[in-house]
C-alpha cells in the first residue's frame, strides 16, 4: 500500500501546468509530465545512439515480406488490431460502450504524448541515416521519441488486459510485436519503443486514481466481457464457452 502511494505522489508531482489546449482533457485535470519520467534518448554520436541505430538497420536486413505487409496495416491506429487475439465480436459495431471509452481515454494519452514529443524532439531514423528505409512512407510527426503508436497500443493492451485477464499474456505479446514492427518500416528506434512502454504504463496508472475514468473502465469492462462469451467475472463458469 505504502509504494502504491509513493507511485501515485511521483505521478502527481510530475503533472506539469496545464496549456490552452489541455483544457480539451477527458479524464486527467493536467497533461502527465512524461519526459520527465521516462528515460532521454541517447545523445547523437553516442554509444547507444549507434547501437539503437544498429537495432533499425538489422530489423531492416532481416526483416520477411510478411512483417512487411501487417507492418503496414497498423499505420492507422486502432484498438481492434487486437481482434486477433480477442476475436471477430471484438469491433466498434459491437462495443459502442468500449469503443467510446478508449477514444477518451487514448485523447487524453495523446496530449501527453504531443507534449513530449515536443519537449524531446528527437528525429526519426529515417531523418538522420541514409542506411534506414523509409518503408511505411514518411510520417506525419517528425518526431520519434517516445513512439506514439507504442503509448496506443501499451494502454490499450494493459487496460483490454485488465478487462479480459484470460488473454493477458497474448495482448501483451501482440503489443510487442507492433513496436518491433515500427523498429522494421525505420519509423522508431528501439529506445522510441521502450519510451513509449514506459509511458503507456504511466498514462494507464494515473488514469486509474481518477474516479469517472474507472467508473468507464468498468462499464466498459462488463460490455466487452458480455458480448465476447466471458464470464462476469474472471474464473467464474461460463456457459456460453461451455457450449
Amino acid at each position: 500500500m505504502l509504494i502504491r502511494y509513493a507511485m501515485l505522489a511521483l505521478l502527481l508531482s510530475a503533472l506539469g501546468a496545464a496549456p490552452a489546449w489541455a483544457q480539451k482533457l477527458n479524464y486527467l485535470s493536467q497533461i502527465i509530465d512524461v519526459p520527465g519520467l521516462i528515460p532521454p534518448p541517447p545523445p547523437p554520436d553516442s554509444e547507444g545512439f549507434k547501437e539503437d541505430l544498429a537495432g533499425v538497420v538489422e530489423a531492416q536486413e532481416n526483416r520477411t515480406e510478411v512483417q512487411l505487409r501487417r507492418a503496414l496495416a497498423e499505420k492507422t491506429l486502432t484498438i481492434y488490431h487486437f481482434a486477433e487475439v480477442l476475436g471477430p465480436k471484438f469491433n466498434a459495431q459491437n462495443l459502442p460502450v468500449t469503443d467510446a471509452f478508449f477514444q477518451r481515454m487514448q485523447a487524453d494519452a495523446r496530449a501527453s504524448l504531443i507534449a513530449a514529443k515536443n519537449a524531446i524532439q528527437r528525429p526519426r531514423p529515417i531523418a538522420v541515416s541514409k542506411q534506414v528505409q523509409a518503408l511505411g512512407g514518411t510520417p506525419r510527426l517528425p518526431t520519434g521519441y517516445p513512439s506514439g503508436g507504442t503509448i496506443f497500443t501499451t494502454s490499450t493492451a494493459i487496460l483490454l488486459a485488465k478487462m479480459i485477464p484470460e488473454k493477458r499474456y497474448e495482448l501483451h505479446e501482440r503489443n510487442r510485436e507492433y513496436g518491433q514492427n515500427r523498429i522494421m518500416i525505420g519509423e522508431h528506434f528501439p529506445r522510441d519503443i521502450r519510451g513509449g512502454e514506459i509511458a503507456g504504463t504511466v498514462i494507464v496508472y494515473a488514469l486509474m486514481e481518477v474516479p469517472a475514468f474507472t467508473r468507464d473502465f468498468q462499464a466498459a469492462r462488463a460490455e466487452l466481457r458480455q458480448v465476447l462469451g466471458y464470464p462476469a467475472e474472471p474464473g467464474a463458469a461460463n456457459p456460453v464457452q461451455a457450449k
